[in-house]
């Protein structure tokens, strides 16, 4: 029986799961792999609070860097989650001292992983990463085992369980942005503190860096990201998009295109015939394109305490088996600095929402902008209101350069009967 000895840094909700999950599955681990995890101790800000899991038999420490002290520690379980500060002293430590690391923390990956990768390597460690990025669905593993004869063509998916949960409950619901964010928040899907990065994109942001990494070799490089949250997204654009026959998502999506790397977080008009319309709810999916297999799903839990414990084992287990060299699957001294593809140069189809006074003449001034920068419309909906001075008018283009389109919006959003800022959402038809 091989043991492996950790210790863990933080005990929140993965953290009070990785325990508990440890103590339930301890029999069926050892079974299965003939391996032992040990939990020899742990640190958090309060020993004495309440917590759901017995921690009574492990050795306790106040400051989380004093873990370091562990004798016969295997690996360091990083679950406080700050982007730097006691996060990132802890991590850099540990890799420093020889000592492998589990950590979900994407925000700190994304942003100072390069530094910490490079030192992993240069000390024949793993600094493994599966719970970072969609939480209980293993893509960190399938894009590095797997798929690892593959060439990744693109990811896409829902990589943010707030914003989807936000999404799906207005479609389904009835109800506004800031009502559903209500509800979420005493759901405990976000919270005050996190509601900015769920909301405006960065946390998806933060995971579509590491999947850029592990799938083209790229350098860590979080501004290399173009984000736009869901906080501007009316009831309104949800109702119309499903007249047109799509959803709107949080879309995270990264591929190269002519040699540079295109990394976007936005929200996306998705046709209802593709399955990512259809993931609704707090889960996340994943789409992978590669040169050898046309389209593979994932879908599943992308947070809470025993989804993400599930991966935070899954990389202990990878650890106590030497089943990989590189913690990226490349060595970190030949990742790539890609140039950042210019998104202007990007054809696409979008849904357009301006709203206008309610007088004669206003499309014909519209469309005429349009035929000025050859921007083909597929769609209109004028709605009249005879209780309202100010309607929408709702456009679907054709495939359409963004440059093209921002000049004729710029153009239309000066006349003085558009009344306030114009809805761009990008419109994605593959299903």
């Amino acid at each position: 029986m091989k043991k492996i000895n950790i210790c863990i840094a933080g005990l929140g909700n993965v953290g009070t799961s990785l325990v508990n999950s440890l103590a339930s599955s301890k029999e069926n681990i050892k079974l299965k792999s003939n391996i032992e995890i040990n939990i020899l101790a742990v640190s958090a800000k309060n020993k004495n609070k309440k917590r759901d899991c017995d921690i009574s038999s492990f050795k306790w420490f106040d400051n989380p860097l004093d873990l370091l002290s562990v004798k016969n520690c295997d690996v360091l379980v990083e679950l406080i989650g700050n982007e730097k500060g006691t996060s990132y002293e802890l991590v850099k430590s540990a890799l420093e001292n020889k000592i492998n690391v589990v950590s979900g923390n994407k925000a700190m990956i994304a942003l100072h992983g390069s530094e910490l990768f490079k030192i992993a390597d240069k000390n024949n460690v793993l600094f493994l990463y599966e719970a970072a990025v969609a939480g209980g669905i293993p893509i960190i593993k399938t894009i590095k085992d797997n798929l690892f004869t593959n060439k990744i063509k693109k990811i896409s998916g829902i990589l943010n369980g707030t914003t989807n949960y936000i999404l799906s409950t207005m479609q389904q619901d009835n109800l506004s942005f800031d009502e559903v964010l209500k509800i979420a928040k005493s759901k405990g899907y976000t919270s005050d503190q996190e509601s900015n990065l769920d909301i405006g994109g960065l946390d998806a942001s933060h995971k579509l860096t590491i999947l850029s990494t592990i799938s083209f070799g790229a350098h860590l490089d979080f501004n290399i990201n173009e984000t736009t949250g869901i906080a501007d997204i009316k009831i309104q654009d949800i109702k119309y998009a499903d007249q047109l026959g799509y959803r709107i998502k949080l879309i995270s999506e990264t591929s190269v295109i002519d040699g540079k790397l295109y990394a976007v977080t936005s929200p996306k008009l998705i046709n209802k015939n593709n399955p990512i319309a259809n993931v609704n709810g707090a889960l996340n999916a994943i789409s992978i394109e590669t040169d050898q297999l046309e389209n593979l799903f994932l879908e599943g839990e992308g947070a809470g305490g025993k989804p993400t414990a599930c991966s935070v084992i899954s990389d202990i287990y990878q650890i106590a088996t030497n089943s990989s060299n590189y913690s990226l699957g490349f060595k970190s001294i030949d990742l790539k600095k890609f140039e950042k593809f210019d998104t202007l140069n990007l054809e696409s189809y979008y849904y357009l929402r301006i709203m206008t006074k309610d007088i004669p003449g206003v499309l014909s001034k519209i469309t005429n902008y349009f035929n000025e920068s050859n921007i083909s419309v597929e769609k209109i909906l004028q709605i009249p209101d005879k209780n309202n001075e100010i309607i929408p008018i709702i456009i679907s283009t054709h495939k359409v350069k963004k440059n093209a389109l921002m000049i004729a919006i710029k153009k239309i959003q000066a006349l003085n009967f558009v009344m306030q800022n114009i809805s761009i959402i990008p419109i994605d038809q593959n299903f």
